[in-house]
């Protein structure tokens, strides 16, 4: 990954103009933002390294049609919130699709490095939540995505960050998706109401820590390359390794598929961890429940697609492995998973624990009540 280098110079800026009032921005303080003022005015005064701290209150910016907070430099975007009393609020003008942007200025840029956003409520855009494009040092923390409509949080081709405390629900693709991503921590995220509640594809070095993922279609999607939403030159050198899903809540993920067509749609409900033709990864000390389809299931990608207009026949996948390889199950607690299977060719294998196909998986010292792996595994 290529990246920014960070500005240490001090610059005092008077915010002002049309649609925003002034912002106090002191050398050691750096800009305050209060209700009626505008966040995107202090963001284009900001200068690199910058903290930006947004008091209380309902935003609505105007300057971009298309974005409401777009940010192009290395800042720190701090929302001065006590959930769930009292929040920074970012609500879409109309016509504007994404809620907060990062991303460099121009295409061919080097990537942002440094990037903080905290303590925001973002709400309701057609689009995606909070997206970042080609970052690096990255944290986003202790915000909420409520019933933005394509994906809540979503970083993209970044590296070296993590995504911690995040409350995200109500999206028609995923509530927390990282793609096309390098060494990135999820941690203590409560995660709902999406068809997948965390997704990850193409990306490498992922660690999925503490969450509590609930009430979606599939609660944690570890999806094969066909399923990311960037072409091949896009993604980060393959083979897509060392995902590692530990000490997770993943329960009630019986949400009915709110989205038609696509490989979205054709999700079926009650899954909790689905490894879809991917290789490495770990599944330790996770605890599944009350999932009506599967606990936790490993299956090769172009067998779960069979049959649908997306089988690897009609549309051969990018990404020639399609099998799930080098799986581990270590220590979960796996129970009152499957009993109520959605129609379809696997329902006769629901349960706790399901695999098929794949090599050089295990299973080791897991609680559960049925399991199903063809062929058998050996212990870890």
């Amino acid at each position: 990954m290529k990246s920014a280098l960070l500005s240490i110079a001090t610059v005092l800026v008077l915010v002002s103009g049309c649609g925003s009032s002034s912002s106090d921005f002191l050398p050691d303080a750096g800009i305050t933002v209060r209700p009626g003022e505008s966040i995107q005015a202090a963001v284009d005064a900001a200068a690199p390294g910058d903290t930006i701290t947004v008091l209380p209150g309902d935003y609505v910016e105007t300057a971009d049609p298309k974005i409401a907070v777009h940010v192009t430099k290395p800042l720190k975007l701090i929302g001065k919130s006590t959930l769930p009393n009292a929040k920074v609020r970012i609500l879409p003008n109309p016509g504007q699709r994404q809620g907060i942007l990062v991303e460099p200025a121009k295409a061919g840029d080097p990537d942002i490095d440094g990037i903080e956003i905290k303590g925001f409520t973002v709400e309701g855009f057609p689009n995606n939540g909070i997206w970042l494009r080609h970052t690096n040092n990255f944290n986003i923390e202790g915000n909420e995505s409520i019933n933005n409509l394509e994906n809540g949080i979503w970083p993209t081709l970044s590296a070296n960050g993590q995504v911690k405390k995040n409350v995200a629900y109500g999206s028609r693709d995923s509530a927390l998706w990282v793609e096309a991503a390098e060494n990135v921590r999820i941690v203590e995220n409560d995660l709902s109401q999406s068809p997948t509640g965390l997704e990850i594809t193409v990306s490498n070095d992922i660690f999925i820590e503490r969450n509590d993922v609930h009430d979606n279609v599939v609660g944690i999607g570890l999806y094969h390359p066909s399923g990311a939403g960037l072409p091949p030159q896009d993604w980060p050198p393959s083979p897509f390794r060392n995902w590692q899903v530990k000490d997770n809540d993943v329960h009630d993920n019986n949400l009915k598929n709110p989205v038609s067509g696509g490989l979205v749609g054709e999700l079926p409900p009650g899954g909790g961890i689905l490894i879809l033709g991917v290789d490495d990864v770990l599944v330790e000390n996770n605890r599944m429940e009350r999932n009506s389809f599967f606990g936790a299931a490993m299956i090769d990608y172009c067998v779960a697609v069979d049959g649908s207009n997306n089988s690897c026949e009609k549309n051969p996948p990018y990404y020639a492995d399609t099998a799930p390889d080098h799986i581990s199950f270590i220590s979960n607690n796996a129970t009152t998973n499957g009993n109520n299977p959605p129609p379809g060719p696997f329902k006769a294998l629901a349960g706790d624990l399901l695999g098929l196909g794949g090599k050089d998986n295990c299973a080791s010292d897991n609680i559960t009540t049925k399991v199903v792996f063809a062929p058998e595994l050996p212990p870890c």
